[in-house]
């Protein structure tokens, strides 16, 4: 005889046998075991479990989700001892993302319990975040539908709405992934997360502005978020700020600052060309792709900020002809 599970709005579970009106809501606690799959520990001695067939530990198999309001979902797959399509969900905060690890806070009689699903952050084709959730077969998807954007130290952050059932009250939660962005492709743009190195988000993005200049400090990028609407794709903007400098061969770096003097630098070959009171980089990836991205120096600005490069540069020029050009690798 197969029982029904639910979790009701306190996060007690409930077990209901078929024959029964009442369901039991005996005492224990929730957990989750090496291999993603969620459990509930029973504190009821073995005579009250006897008397209603109950093990000590209840596990639970199905796959996870993220519902609308922010909470765990686990939808049960079918097993000798629970019926399929039953959902359990677990009202509570997610309060860590780091080390590809995802921590969820519940508290349920008075118990606070963190649970912790193991897997890989990535991002999808509509550039959402989304986290895999580690299975021997497939991976389970939390799909974090809301939008993410960059805080104040340049690092991504991710912000929705939750609901709280107690008081049907609205409040707003974050939560920021640590780490540093890369530029490493015409229409991608790549941000890795700091504790975990192997970790990474690769957003798909169009340059907002190709041709810009070292005194504006930025490059923006526009960014669709979301599935496609029927009024299209929801497009942010967002900038990433730094400051330009030269290396020894004249390749170029674009130092960012992520708060707490931690400096990421992103570095790039070029093919340069002279213009009249000008100087052209336009950028390569460290496969000498073009980027799209031309850096444009006025004489009079490379002489102030690099006199040292502008000498050089200068000299160059009068080798090679106004009109020249030629390619700075890394």
């Amino acid at each position: 005889m197969k029982l029904k599970y639910s979790i009701d709005s306190r996060n007690q579970l409930l077990v209901k046998s078929p024959k029964s009106k009442t369901p039991l809501t005996p005492c224990g606690i929730f957990s989750v075991n090496k291999n993603n799959q969620l459990e509930y520990w029973l504190n009821e001695p073995p005579r009250w479990r006897a008397i209603y067939n109950l093990p000590k530990k209840l596990v639970f198999e199905g796959s996870w989700s993220l519902n609308a309001n922010h909470d765990l979902e686990l939808k049960l797959s079918k097993t000798a001892e629970q019926s399929e399509g039953e959902r359990l969900v677990l009202k509570g905060d997610i309060i860590s993302v780091d080390n590809n690890i995802l921590a969820f806070e519940v508290v349920s009689r008075q118990t606070l319990r963190i649970l912790k699903l193991s897997g890989a952050w990535q991002a999808d084709e509509a550039n959402r975040l989304v986290f895999q959730v580690e299975k021997k077969a497939f991976p389970d998807e939390l799909i974090f539908k809301a939008g993410w954007q960059l805080n104040k130290n340049q690092q991504l952050e991710y912000t929705y709405t939750k609901t709280r059932l107690a008081t049907k009250s609205k409040i707003n939660q974050s939560f920021t992934f640590k780490g540093f962005w890369k530029i490493d492709s015409r229409h991608k743009l790549v941000y890795i997360l700091a504790h975990s190195p192997d970790a990474r988000f690769d957003f798909k993005v169009q340059l907002e502005n190709p041709n810009i200049y070292p005194q504006d400090k930025a490059i923006k990028y526009r960014v669709g978020m979301g599935l496609r609407q029927p009024k299209g794709p929801d497009y942010r903007l967002i900038t990433l700020y730094g400051e330009w400098k030269f290396k020894r061969n004249l390749g170029l770096i674009f130092s960012m600052d992520y708060g707490n003097h931690k400096v990421q630098e992103a570095e790039f070959g070029a093919e340069l060309t002279f213009e009249r009171n000008k100087f052209v980089f336009s950028l390569k990836d460290r496969r000498g792709e073009p980027l799209g991205i031309t850096l444009t120096y006025s004489y009079s600005l490379l002489n102030a900020l690099e006199p040292r490069v502008f000498i050089r540069l200068k000299a160059i020029q009068k080798e090679l002809g106004v009109e020249a050009g030629f390619s700075i690798p890394f």
